[in-house]
């Protein structure tokens, strides 16, 4: 399981949690200004053509869809190509993989700002399992040690404890 530990600038801190990348990208795009696709996409060229109705290689095709003809050129028609817009640039596909996880960590991350009109967290923590999760709470992260950050250490613990992940003592 993955945990998330939020410190919004208005309200209290809170927890939540997705079993995997899969179930994290369906929870991130809950809120964001992006599409779960835009967040993280794989498809092939051949796809990409498909979805606006283009034949590949068409003349038609170089003069209405040139980046995807310049993508097919490049990688061919069946490479997976990958889309991350909060890591890579707006739009972009490229053939080196990008994994689920870190698409939406920095999707995350990019709600995170100093300042309310920056965006709407203070600050942010993921824990990729339930043992760093664990050991966060019990001492090892330093987040929980600054001005005010027993709430959200309270929330992480509140969240381990309804997932039985801790057993109250």
């Amino acid at each position: 399981m993955i945990f998330v530990v939020e410190v919004p600038h208005v309200g209290e801190a809170h927890a939540w949690f997705a079993f995997d990348g899969e179930d994290l990208l369906s929870k991130v795009v809950v809120g964001d200004a992006l599409s779960a696709w835009e967040i993280y996409d794989t498809a092939t060229a051949r796809e990409l053509f498909a979805l606006v109705g283009e034949v590949p290689g068409s003349e038609q095709a170089r003069d209405t869809v040139p980046g995807m003809c310049r993508l097919a050129d490049a990688y061919g028609l069946d490479t997976p190509l990958y889309r991350a817009d909060y890591l890579l640039e707006r739009g972009c596909y490229q053939p080196e993989g990008v994994r689920i996880e870190a698409a939406c960590e920095a999707a995350l991350n990019a709600r995170v700002a100093p300042a309310p009109t920056g965006g709407p967290l203070k600050d942010l923590r993921i824990y990729w399992s339930e043992p760093q999760a664990v050991l966060a709470i019990e001492g090892q992260d330093p987040f929980f040690s600054g001005e005010g950050q027993w709430r959200a250490l309270h929330a992480l613990r509140e969240q381990l404890l309804s997932l039985d992940v801790l057993a109250e003592n």
